[in-house]
């Protein structure tokens, strides 16, 4: 879909006098500032000026009871042609909500099934069919662009098919999903993980061992995640770890665990390849401080779990020169670090 669309709508509504206190009101209702006022600082999040417009877009209602899409349709205050104009009533045909990837049709498009709905969609898409997985989550907005469907808005939120039960039961509840929503779904969550975390102390202990939730031993402790049915949090041992693993993908323990230290390798191989090139870029040859390296492995684990699932297991088969070729090619915007 061409931006242009849509960056004519918000400059339009952004810059008309009239529409300024319903602005205002709309960054206070979005950001939970009911106090902000012209001049106050707002403090914004990565994506957030991206989710803000989708929701401002699609979802904000006007005083006359209209979203911006439907208002600006309705009055047409840029005159434009009827065919201009047809762009945005298509995009009126929209449905925001957590679909899961039902096929993936590499280079041409999704079908995808809104799991609240039931409904199911061809999506015309083609960078995002790469790092697609058949099962994957994604809470994204449909909506029609001239013949066919398409991912509009903000870019999507993509979610491993083993929450599927946490989030369906978690976002499911919800009456309408919409991008604030989400977000401030998310924004809970972490206060909840952390909440909850706190409450796994007594069964984390000294040494990196733990008291593991699945077989009641004490052993080295090996992650700390959420029951997918129940959406609890637990911690799991080293040993329970590996036979999930080797459960899931039809493999003894011994292989299991050989191919853990294998992906361990490979994602440390970026880390290390990625770290020398900010230091390369900084002409230094270590970190100034402890906070520095961790914003800078921050950048990194991003770019790396941008990565799809099957990219990073197709690593693990490769050799290491092989994927020094390669990681020298995924970008890691380092550089206003």
């Amino acid at each position: 879909m061409e931006e242009r669309i849509i960056q004519r709508l918000l400059e339009y509504y952004f810059e008309t006098p009239a529409f300024r206190d319903e602005m205002f009101k709309a960054l206070r209702q979005f950001f939970n500032r009911p106090n902000l006022l012209p001049g106050d600082r707002l403090k914004m999040e990565d994506r957030d000026e991206e989710i803000f417009n989708d929701w401002l877009v699609y979802d904000f209602r006007l005083k006359n009871k209209k979203t911006l899409l439907e208002d600006f349709c309705q009055r047409n205050p840029c005159r434009l042609s009827d065919i201009e104009l047809q762009a945005y009533y298509n995009l009126q045909q929209n449905e925001y909500g957590l679909f899961e990837i039902l096929k993936d049709k590499s280079g041409k498009g999704l079908k995808v099934k809104n799991l609240k709905t039931g409904k199911k969609y061809e999506v015309k898409e083609f960078m995002g069919t790469f790092q697609a997985e058949v099962g994957e989550l994604l809470i994204a907005r449909v909506g029609k662009v001239g013949d066919h469907l398409e991912f509009v808005g903000a870019d999507c939120y993509k979610l491993p098919v083993e929450s599927k039960s946490f989030y369906l039961g978690k976002l499911g509840s919800k009456r309408k999903l919409n991008p604030k929503v989400v977000r401030d779904f998310f924004g809970q969550l972490g206060e909840i993980k952390k909440a909850d975390f706190e409450s796994l102390k007594g069964k984390i202990l000294d040494g990196g061992r733990c008291i593991c939730d699945l077989c009641g031993k004490k052993e080295k402790m090996a992650s700390l995640t959420y029951d997918v049915q129940t959406g609890e949090p637990i911690v799991i041992c080293y040993k329970c770890d590996l036979k999930i693993k080797a459960q899931r993908e039809g493999v003894t323990i011994n292989e299991a665990e050989k191919r853990r230290k294998r992906m361990f390798e490979v994602n440390n191989l970026f880390i290390g390849i990625k770290m020398k090139e900010y230091l390369d870029l900084k002409n230094e040859r270590e970190f100034d401080s402890i906070e520095e390296a961790n914003k800078v492995l921050e950048r990194i684990m991003n770019a790396w779990n941008n990565l799809s699932i099957k990219q990073r297991k197709d690593f693990d088969a490769m050799d290491n020169e092989e994927l020094r070729r390669i990681y020298k090619n995924i970008p890691v915007d380092l550089s206003d670090l």
